[in-house]
C-alpha cells in the first residue's frame, strides 16, 4: 500500500511539474513580418547570410517549409490582418489595401478613419487618422490583452500604417509607423492622444535624416551576387535622379526628386535599419518584458516590399536588401538576448505575401506572361453591356480585379442582377490573359473547397467586394510591364517562409502543407489564450507536439 502511495505521489508531482511547464509563458512574444518575402529567398541567399540572422532561426528553430496564403488578393493589408487574426478576408473583412465603397461612391483606404487624427505630425494635409475599425475580427494582440485583463503590453511598428495597425488589433498600447514627409514615427488618436516620451526622444535623434545621408552601395563586390541578374537591365524602375537603375544610389541627392521626401529611404535597405533602431529602442525604453505577464512586440519590415516592387526579385538591389536585413535581424536578436534574455522570449518570422517575376523578363525568356490594361478592359466591357442591354453607365468602377456594377441602374431598368453579372463574367472570361471568373452570387451562395476557387471565395466579403471577380493566368498582372508586383493565387505570391524560434520551440523542420491562418491558433496554443474571434486556421501540431 505504501508503495502505491509513493508511486501516486511521484506521478502527481510529475504531472504538476509538466502542467506548470506547459502553462509557462515567455516574457515576450515577437511577431516579425518581412514584407514581400518569398520562401525561396531563405535558400537562394543562404550562403550569403550571416550566422546570426536568418540562419539562427533556420538552424536553431522550427522551419515550416510549405506555408501558403489561402485567399486572394495576396497584398499587404490583407496579409497582416490574416496573420494575426488567423482567418481570411471572408471573415475579417479586409479585402485589399483599399476598396470601392458603394455607399459613398469613393475608394476607401483599409485603415483610414476621418473621425481620428494623426498624432505626432503637424504637417498640413495629413490630418486624417488611422484606425482598425474596418477589421471586424479580433487578433492575437486583442486576445492576449483580454486574457490577461489588459496587463499584457502590445506594441506594433512598421514603416507602413496599414501593416502596423492591422497587426495590432483594436486595443494595443502603441502603434507607430513612419511619416514619409517628416521622417518621424507617428500614430493616431484611435490608439493614443500623444506620442510616448520614448518615441518623441527617438524622433528627436533624426535617425531618418542620418540614413538619408548614406549612399547605397552593394554590401559585397558585384561578382559575389551570383543569384541576381546584371545590375544594368531593362526590368527595373528608374527613380528620379538616376539615368539607369544601377548602383550606387545617393539617397540625399535623390530625395527631393522622389516625393514624398523619405520615399527613397523606404526604397532602400536603410528603411529596415531605421525600423530595427526603433524596435531595439522599444526593448530598452518601454516596459516590454519587464514583468511576468507576456507582452507582444509586432514588427513589419517594409523596405523589402518597396525595393522588390521597384527592382524585381532577380535584381541585385533585392539581393542586397535581404543581406542587409539579415544583419539587422542579427542585431535585433542580440538585443533580445541582452534586454529580455535567452529563454525569456519566443518569436515567429513570416511574410505578408510573395512576389512574381517581372512579366517582361518572363516574356523575353519565352515564358508565358502578360500585362492586362484595366482601363481598356473596362471600356470593352462597357461597350459590350451597352450593346447587350442598352446604353447606360453599367460599370461603376474596377478595383482589385473586380468589377462593381451600377446596381441602382440595374434595378431601375428592372433587370436581374444575377443576369447582368453572368453576362459580364462571360465576356471577361473570353479576354486574353484571363484564367477564371466568378460572380458575387456564385461566391455568396456556393461553397468552393479546392484550388483557386476556394482562394477567391476566402477573399470574398460581400459588403465590400465587387460583382465580378477575375483571376489572370500565371505570370500575368494588370497595368504592369517593368518592375514586379503581387496579388495572384499562385505559388510565387502565396508561398512564404515561417520560422519559430526561442523559448519552448523545438529544433525541427516540417514539409506539411499549412495555411498562413495557422499561425494565430499556433501562437494562441503556445500562450494558452483563446484563439481570435473569427479564426479558421488550425494549430501546427507537428511543432506543438514537440513543444
Amino acid at each position: 500500500m505504501r508503495k502505491v502511495i509513493v508511486l501516486f505521489v511521484i506521478a502527481l508531482s510529475i504531472f504538476q511539474f509538466a502542467t506548470a511547464q506547459s502553462l509557462e509563458r515567455p516574457k515576450l512574444f515577437v511577431g516579425i513580418v518581412v514584407d514581400q518575402m518569398r520562401e525561396d529567398f531563405l535558400f537562394r541567399f543562404y550562403d550569403q547570410y550571416s550566422d546570426d540572422g536568418f540562419k539562427r532561426l533556420m538552424n536553431e528553430g522550427f522551419v515550416c517549409r510549405n506555408v501558403n496564403y489561402n485567399y486572394v488578393p495576396t497584398i499587404t493589408a490583407v496579409g497582416h490582418a490574416s496573420i494575426y487574426s488567423g482567418t481570411t478576408p471572408k471573415y475579417h473583412g479586409i479585402i485589399g489595401n483599399s476598396w470601392y465603397n458603394r455607399q459613398t461612391k469613393q475608394v476607401e483606404y483599409c485603415v483610414e478613419d476621418p473621425s481620428e487624427k494623426i498624432v505626432g505630425n503637424d504637417t498640413p494635409g495629413t490630418t486624417m487618422g488611422i484606425s482598425t475599425r474596418h477589421l471586424i475580427s479580433t487578433t492575437l494582440a486583442d486576445e492576449l490583452k483580454i486574457c490577461t485583463n489588459q496587463k499584457s503590453k502590445v506594441i506594433s511598428i512598421s514603416l507602413k500604417d496599414r501593416a502596423a495597425a492591422l497587426s495590432s488589433g483594436h486595443m494595443p498600447d502603441g502603434v507607430f509607423w513612419l511619416d514619409l514627409i517628416t521622417g518621424n514615427f507617428v500614430s493616431s488618436t484611435f490608439f493614443m492622444e500623444e506620442l510616448p516620451d520614448w518615441v518623441v526622444k527617438f524622433n528627436q535623434q533624426k535617425n531618418a535624416f542620418k540614413y538619408l545621408d548614406q549612399t547605397w552601395n552593394l554590401l559585397f563586390p558585384e561578382d559575389q551576387y551570383p543569384y541576381s541578374i546584371a545590375d544594368d537591365n531593362n526590368y527595373e524602375v528608374i527613380m528620379g535622379g538616376k539615368t539607369r537603375p544601377t548602383f550606387p544610389y545617393n539617397l540625399k541627392e535623390m530625395a527631393p526628386l522622389n516625393n514624398p521626401y523619405f520615399e527613397v529611404l523606404n526604397r532602400s535597405p536603410f528603411g529596415n535599419s531605421l525600423l530595427c533602431d526603433l524596435a531595439i529602442d522599444a526593448l530598452q525604453n518601454t516596459e516590454l518584458a519587464k514583468d511576468d505577464c507576456t507582452d507582444l512586440l509586432e514588427i513589419s519590415f517594409s523596405s523589402t516590399d518597396a525595393v522588390g516592387h521597384t527592382y524585381g526579385p532577380l535584381s541585385k538591389e533585392t539581393n542586397d536588401t535581404y543581406l542587409r536585413l539579415d544583419r539587422e535581424l542579427a542585431r535585433f536578436f542580440n538585443a533580445l538576448d541582452q534586454y529580455v534574455g535567452k529563454g525569456n522570449y519566443t518569436l515567429f518570422l513570416t511574410s505578408d505575401h510573395g512576389l512574381g517575376e517581372v512579366p517582361k523578363y518572363l516574356i523575353d525568356h519565352k515564358i508565358p506572361a502578360g500585362d492586362l490594361k484595366i482601363d481598356a478592359l473596362k471600356a470593352r466591357a462597357s461597350a459590350f453591356l451597352n450593346k447587350e442591354i442598352g446604353i447606360g453607365l453599367w460599370i461603376e468602377t474596377c478595383r482589385n480585379e473586380q468589377f462593381y456594377l451600377n446596381r441602382a441602374l440595374i434595378k431601375e431598368k428592372k433587370l436581374k442582377l444575377d443576369d447582368v453579372q453572368n453576362l459580364l463574367a462571360n465576356f471577361i472570361r473570353d479576354q486574353e490573359g484571363v484564367f477564371q471568373v466568378f460572380t458575387a452570387t456564385q461566391l455568396n451562395e456556393y461553397e468552393f473547397t479546392q484550388s483557386v476557387a476556394n482562394k477567391v471565395q476566402n477573399g470574398f466579403y460581400y459588403q465590400r467586394c465587387g460583382d465580378v471577380k477575375f483571376i489572370l493566368n500565371p505570370g500575368w498582372y494588370t497595368d504592369l510591364t517593368t518592375s514586379a508586383t503581387h496579388s495572384a493565387p499562385f505559388c510565387y505570391d502565396t508561398q512564404v517562409p515561417l520560422l519559430f524560434y526561442g523559448a519552448g520551440v523545438p529544433k525541427g523542420e516540417s514539409f506539411n502543407y499549412h495555411n498562413i491562418t495557422d499561425i494565430a491558433p499556433t501562437v494562441s496554443m503556445m500562450l494558452n489564450i483563446k484563439v481570435p474571434s473569427a479564426c479558421t486556421g488550425v494549430p501546427i501540431s507537428e511543432m506543438l507536439n514537440k513543444y
